[in-house]
This record gives structure tokens, C-alpha cells and sequence, in this order.
């Protein structure tokens, strides 16, 4: 499957994850001190995790459909596992 931030969003509110221990770009309005993201950074894609303020083990892509991939396949590959069974 080719993913995008608007299926992953959906994926991700499907999977019952609670929203504040994720962030999928633009949207920056976390309340956990630990987060892990997905986001634009000028011409590339991130993921990584955000610890109060300071952002730690950040992998970039070049797309974001490769971004997405990997950031299920990182943090989630137990929603990625229930997609693929459906």
C-alpha cells in the first residue's frame, strides 16, 4: 500500500493509540512530554521522537509515502500487521 498522511491518520485513530503520544505533521498540539512524530522538514520527511523539546533518533526520507511507511513500520508495526490482514 502506498500511504499518505491522510490514510495514516486514519490508520492511526482506527488502531484505538491515543492521540497525544503521536504527532502527524502539521499538526504540533501534543500535551505528552514524549512524542513521536512525522513531519515535513523542508524538502524531506522525518520521523523521530520528541522529548521535551529536544528531538532524538530522526530518520529522513525522501517522500512522504516512504515516511509513513517506515513510520509504522517503527513505532507501530502492530497496526501496520492488522492492516495487512484485513
Amino acid at each position: 500500500m502506498n500511504f499518505n498522511l491522510q490514510n495514516l491518520r486514519t490508520i492511526m485513530e482506527k488502531s484505538g493509540i491515543d492521540k497525544d503520544y503521536y504527532s502527524i505533521y502539521p499538526d504540533e498540539n501534543f500535551l505528552s512530554e514524549t512524542v513521536i512524530f512525522i513531519r515535513k522538514q523542508a524538502d524531506k520527511w522525518e520521523i523521530g521522537t520528541e522529548d521535551r523539546c529536544v528531538y532524538h533518533d530522526i530518520k529522513q526520507f525522501n517522500t512522504e509515502a516512504e515516511a509513513c511507511q517506515a513510520f509504522l513500520e517503527r513505532y507501530y508495526p502492530e497496526v501496520l500487521n492488522e492492516k495487512k490482514c484485513l
